[in-house]
């Protein structure tokens, strides 16, 4: 059996959450709508999937590929004109050669599509349990967009038809008799906020079947993802989703029914409860959310069904995705680093020499633990940092001249394949980093590590690891690129101005 699936455009029931995505690649749960809905065709056997996308369809395809990933086939067709969508059944050649499923992505019916097999069409209804048991209903359904075809089925009799339209002629149908009519109660609906709320609270306390939550389940009902940093204070009430590289702050509450997204910023002493936090978005502090969907400046009440443009950045905000920001962060880097190795080769040069030659230090590497890990795969957690001496970064060295030989110059290697920057935190291997308090490490894994950092410059007893300690705190407060520019400037003076 084959599968086709509309992908509709943007909705004006959904508030403008849909502005810069198709409404099926919204999130439910740990990944987007539409992926549960192609999960479970492949898991019932339908391995061949149509998508006709009326918008964003370069989103869909990046999103599901041609269905390897699945072991499955996956094509896709524009429709030319949204209004119209089924038009492109007619290019879909297939579906005259055998059964073939016709679904809408924003409601999806949660049942066996092969446990009934008719000579006619067969069309799913939805209903509510109350009504399933009556014994007239026909007169109190309606149609939930999702319909099984024979083999043979023609699509010109509604190929032509708007949506609305095509809801008004299977509804005719079924009550002339002529396509059989099963109605279920279990359907992922996420056509309005509303039904998108209510399909994730389902889904969260595990009532869709077949439907998981993929991730660390930190406690019964708490899922959380990769790279998330959640502070100790925080309150968590099952059942919760948070997504990858989201950070929780101080005195939060957070559930029950919640789902945040990825790369979002959680302020301390703020309370969401029933809602959805989209990817990328800040919510500020000491908020009481509940019954809401913040896709970062825009706040959805779900249970007034108003909406909101929030333009006050300490109320709501956006953060900026870690992947667009890595790239730029590396390119300029690269080109520092490639232009700093070329300005010092002479130097490099004879230092190398130096050390292998006389002192009978060799140049080694040191496999060191990438941070923050929400820049990398998790498969790619540490690095080989190039050093002269396996003992070059065993504490940080006071900035000088045997600094610069041993631990930046053969780092600008790192620096120049993305490894680390030219500042931040010391490098440390993870046997280092566990052997840290449980406050620093908090503090490590968030931060990102540099050929220079505050305590080579600053700290007085390196030696010492409440100092060393005191200057990764105070790093992590004042990190910016201003600060970063000065700890460079005042390195770079220790070489020519060495201070005892």
């Amino acid at each position: 059996m084959i599968g086709v699936i509309i992908v509709p455009g943007p909705s004006p029931a959904m508030h403008g959450l849909d502005a810069d995505r198709s409404l099926a690649l919204l999130p439910l749960g740990d990944r987007p709508a539409l992926q549960h809905i192609v999960e479970s065709l492949v898991d019932q056997g339908i391995l061949r999937i149509e998508f006709i996308v009326g918008h964003a369809p370069e989103r869909v395809e990046a999103l599901f590929g041609n269905g390897d990933r699945w072991g499955s086939r996956f094509r896709y067709h524009l429709a030319a004109d949204p209004t119209h969508p089924y038009r492109s059944l007619r290019v879909i050649h297939e579906i005259k050669a055998e059964a073939w499923l016709l679904l809408h992505a924003e409601r999806f019916p949660i049942v066996d599509f092969e446990a009934v097999r008719r000579a006619e069409t067969t069309l799913y209804y939805e209903a509510d349990e109350t009504l399933l048991s009556g014994d007239d209903l026909l007169g109190n359904l309606h149609w939930g967009g999702a319909a099984r075809f024979p083999l043979g089925a023609s699509v010109e009799d509604f190929a032509n038809f708007t949506p609305r339209e095509l809801t008004r002629y299977f509804e005719d149908r079924a009550l002339e008799g002529t396509a059989t009519v099963l109605a279920t109660a279990r359907w992922i609906s996420i056509a309005t906020p509303a039904g998108l709320l209510i399909s994730q609270t389902k889904l969260l306390n595990q009532q869709i079947k077949g439907h998981t939550i993929a991730g660390l389940e930190i406690q019964p009902n708490v899922w959380v993802s990769r790279n998330t940093i959640i502070h100790p204070d925080v309150t968590l009430n099952p059942p919760i989703y948070i997504g990858p590289n989201t950070r929780i702050q101080q005195g939060v509450t957070l559930g029950p029914n919640v789902v945040i997204g990825s790369n979002c910023f959680i302020d301390s002493r703020t309370s969401i409860e029933n809602s959805l936090i989209l990817m990328g978005s800040y919510i500020g502090q000491s908020l009481e959310l509940n019954q809401t969907i913040v896709a970062r400046t825009l706040l959805v009440n779900v249970r007034l069904d108003t909406s909101l443009d929030v333009g006050e950045s300490f109320l709501l905000g956006r953060v900026a995705d870690p992947h667009q920001r890595g790239i730029l962060r590396h390119l300029l880097q690269s080109i520092g680093a490639l232009l700093l190795f070329i300005l010092f080769f002479p130097i490099s040069f004879v230092s190398l020499a130096w050390f292998i030659l006389i002192k009978g230090i060799r140049l080694t590497t040191v496999e060191m633990e990438a941070i923050p890990l929400a820049d990398r795969p998790t498969e790619e957690e540490t690095y080989k940092l190039p050093c002269l001496g396996a003992d070059a970064w065993s504490m940080p060295r006071k900035a000088g001249w045997g600094a610069f030989t041993r631990q930046f110059l053969p780092g600008l290697l790192a620096v120049f394949v993305g490894d680390i920057g030219f500042v931040g935190l010391p490098p440390r291997t993870r046997e280092s980093i566990q052997n840290l308090s449980s406050e620093w490490q908090m503090l490590y894994a968030d931060g990102k590590s540099g050929l220079i950092s505050e305590a080579s410059v600053a700290a007085a007893d390196r030696t010492d690891d409440m100092q060393l300690y005191l200057a990764d705190a105070y790093y992590d407060v004042r990190r910016s690129w201003q600060h970063d520019l000065k700890l460079a400037l005042r390195y770079f003076a220790a070489l020519i101005l060495p201070r005892p």
